[in-house]
Order: C-alpha cells, then structure tokens, then sequence
C-alpha cells in the first residue's frame, strides 16, 4: 500500500558499581577537578548530550533548558565521571574568590540538576550523594568525538531529522506519514546527511510493523537507504542498527542481524536504541531472560523514553511475567496515556491474567487511538472468543477482512482471531499465508503466547522449524 503523503509547510527563512574513592585520592580527585585541563567538549551519557563550549544539554536530540549553576555542577561531574567531586571543590567553581558559605546554593543547583535529569536522590541513576562529602556521576560517560558532516547535517536538516525522529516514536500510522515527510525533506536539503537516510530507514521498517505497507515494499525503500548512509558514513551505529532490523524482520538472517547489533554497541555501549533493538532480537529467538536484561539497559540509559517504557512491558508480556507486564503499561501510559501500544500491550497481560473485560477496554482504547490498527482490531476479537462473545469476535474479522481489500493486512492478525474463536485449522491456514508472503509478524511464532492452544500441533511445529525455530523447552 502507498503511504499517503504528508506536505510540509517550510516558513522562510562512568559506573554505579566501580569501587568508591578512598581518602588518600581526594586531593588528587581535587586537583584533577580544579585544574580542568583541556580535553573533550561534548560528552554523551545515557539519552542525553553536552555541548561545554555552547553551554547545551540535549535530551534525544532535544535542547533542555539548564541554568548556568546547575550546568557548571554537570561539567565537573562530566569531567570526573566514577570519581567523588567534593563540596568544596563545587563551591570554589561556582562562587570562586568569594569566602562564603554557599550550602544552600549549591544544594539548590544540585536538585535542580537532578530534576531536569529525571533523577532522584532517594533512587539515584545519574548523581550519587555521599554525605559529607560530596558527589559522584553514576552514569557512563562517553566523550564525543567531532561529528562529521555526513551524520550531522546543515541546521535545517538537523531539525528536520529530529522531528522525522518525535513523529516516528508515536507509532502511529498518521504520525508516521509525517515522520516520513520530515526525513524526506531533511535529506532535500542535505542529500549528503547520512542519520536522514537512516531516520527514513526505519520509518518504512515501521510501515510493515504498522502495516501501512506490505512487507515486501517496506523492504525495497528501506534496504537502499541503509546502504547510501554506509556510503556516506561508514561507522555509524544508527545504521548499523537498522540494518539489524531489516535482516532480523524481512530476511530472518538472526545471526547477522546479531552481528550488527553487537557491531553497534561495540561503537556506542550507551546507544539506548541499539540496546531496545537487540532486545527484540534475543526475545523472538527465544534468549528472553538475555532480552530482559538488555531492555533494562536500554532504560536506564533512556529512563524517560516512553517507546522503551513500552518495549520492557511488551517484553515482560512474552516472558509471561504478566503482572509485571501491567506495571511497565501503566507507567508508560503515566507518561502518555494515549499511547495505543501501550493500551495494547496492557490489554495483553490483562488478557492471559484473566481479566477480559479490563482486557476488552483496553484493547478498544487502543483501536481508537490507533486510528484502527489491525492488531488491536484482532486483539479484540481474540479477547471477545475468550469473553464468550462469538458474534463480536466474527465481527473483528469481518472488519480485518474488508480492511484488507484496502490495505496490507498481515495474516498473522486473522490467525489471532480465529485461534481464540476455537477454529485452528483456519488459524495454522492464516500462518501458512504468513510464511508465504514473507510476514514479518510470524517471528513472534515461538513466544506469542495466544498460540499456546496449537501449540503442539504438526503443522505449527512445521512452521517453527521452517523459521529457524524449534519448540522452546
């Protein structure tokens, strides 16, 4: 299916384990602090980046405002990642010449620091307080090399990209085509900007998983845009990554698509979307407990992230920690309560718990906000079988049906419904299709837990091993 255009309008123109400092290295710690020698200006550490010598914190891309105190807290912390800065020290940088007590200023700074971080005292991920002493930055830190042309882009093109980058982290089908608009234009106005090919990459990846397009058109845009960033940029860690999506999604090459994402997070250890994506990987492949470690990651280095607030739930859900599923949902739908996967993914848990009915609502909630995505539409009809509601359920797949004569529907979403109805011949026929187009979804086939029914089944077991799969022990 085309993907209907959307025009823009242009006006004119360190560790939280690693051993803590002994007393015989405070002077030294000091002296390191106080002498600020020349070295990096910019540094990376989780979600966010610093820009010393333009005084810029930037949260994915996104300027957040710091002021000047609470930005001179973070430079010397930046500057002794792992290591204790002391009070004193702070006091001296902050309000150097003036011999006065400033406890209460520099408390001030150092909240207000904690506040646009997202941090805590009391659950500390990025500033350690040691009483009495002083602080310490938890976090890893990574110094940043000048970028080069090809991965930053002209300014317009920069801002262009991080909008493609916000409309695309909706996932949603009208924010996508959005999304799509503002890589398209980023790259018009600076073909040589290799993170616009890699942005519009992933938004077509996005198209098949939304299903917006088939799989096989998904593949033919994406695959090419890849390959001119790595033209382009030939060590960038954000292509190395999607290219690990399309060899994990549309050429079920698991081994490569492991390979690059190792690749990438050999570049960039701190890269949360790398971590996000080779999570998915290691949890299709049945590797959930490895998964679940890396999802963690992810979100402690992006904890604000409501995409991978969503991922760890969905995650949780195909680990069968249900419960811990519904708690993961809900906190990502504190930060966005309309986010229809996350309405989705609640609905899921609420489903295998044997809540139906809060399954029902949820599922509803995330047709509407999904602007009638065919997986919640088959949600719904698979939590209507269970709710003993046979007509509802015939109803979801009449709706999928008429939808696909005007669209890509995946089969995959039909064997959902007809799974839960009881009529698994139709079911194991619905997945057959999936295999023979190529469907991306028939990677959730080993772990899916509504296919626990057939399960045992010749033919399912067929399928699992024409994948790559065996039954998981």
């Amino acid at each position: 299916m085309e993907i209907k255009k959307f025009s823009i309008v242009k006006r004119p123109s360190y560790n939280k384990f690693a051993p803590r400092v002994k007393d015989g290295m405070m002077d030294q710690t000091n002296r390191r602090a106080s002498q600020s020698p020349p070295g990096p200006s910019k540094f990376r550490f989780g979600s966010f980046e610093v820009d010393l010598e333009l005084r810029e914190l930037r949260s994915r891309g996104l300027r957040v405002r710091l002021q000047h105190k609470p930005f001179q807290v973070l430079e010397l912390l930046l500057r002794n990642p792992g290591l204790l800065v002391r009070r004193e020290e702070l006091m001296r940088q902050l309000w150097p010449n003036l011999h006065v007590n400033f406890d209460h200023g520099l408390n001030t700074a150092v909240n207000t620091l904690r506040q646009v971080l997202g941090d805590s005292l009391r659950n500390c991920r990025y500033i350690e307080t040691l009483p009495g002493l002083g602080y310490r930055f938890l976090m890893p830190v990574e110094a940043i090399a000048e970028t080069a042309p090809a991965q930053k882009g002209n300014f317009e093109a920069q801002q262009d990209y991080l909008k493609g980058k916000y409309f695309a982290s909706k996932l949603s089908e009208d924010d996508l085509r959005k999304g799509i608009a503002y890589f398209e234009s980023a790259i018009a106005q600076d073909p040589g900007f290799a993170l616009a090919y890699v942005g519009l990459a992933n938004a077509y990846t996005l198209g098949a998983l939304l299903g917006a397009m088939s799989p096989g058109e998904a593949h033919r845009r994406a695959a090419p845009l890849i390959a001119t960033a790595l033209r382009i940029g030939d060590a960038l860690p954000e292509a190395w990554i999607s290219l690990a999506g399309i060899k994990e999604l549309f050429d079920r090459d698991w081994s490569g698509a492991e390979s690059e994402c190792l690749r990438s997070l050999q570049s960039n250890p701190g890269y949360a979307g790398a971590r996000q994506v080779y999570a998915t990987l290691l949890a299709v492949t049945g590797r959930l407990n490895e998964a679940l470690e890396e999802i963690r990651r992810a979100r402690e280095l992006d904890p604000l992230s409501v995409v991978i607030g969503m991922q760890m739930a969905w995650l949780l859900y195909l680990a069968r920690d249900f419960q811990g599923a519904i708690e993961q949902s809900w906190k990502a739908l504190t930060l966005e309560p309309k986010f229809a996967a996350a309405q989705h993914t609640l609905g899921l848990a609420y489903e295998q718990t044997g809540l139906i009915d809060e399954a029902i609502i949820e599922f509803q909630n995330a047709r509407s906000c999904s602007g009638h995505n065919p997986a919640a539409i088959a949600a719904l009809g698979h939590a209507y079988s269970l709710a003993g509601k046979p007509q509802e359920a015939r109803r979801t797949l009449e709706e999928l049906e008429e939808m696909s004569q005007r669209r890509y529907v995946s089969p995959y979403w039909k064997s959902v419904v007809c799974v839960g109805t009881g009529a698994h011949d139709l079911a194991l026929q619905s997945l057959n299709e999936c295999w023979e187009q190529h469907d991306i979804w028939l990677i959730l086939l080993r772990v899916d837990p509504r296919f626990d029914p057939i399960r045992d089944k010749a033919q399912f077991q067929h399928l699992l091993k024409n994948t790559g799969r065996s039954q998981p022990s």
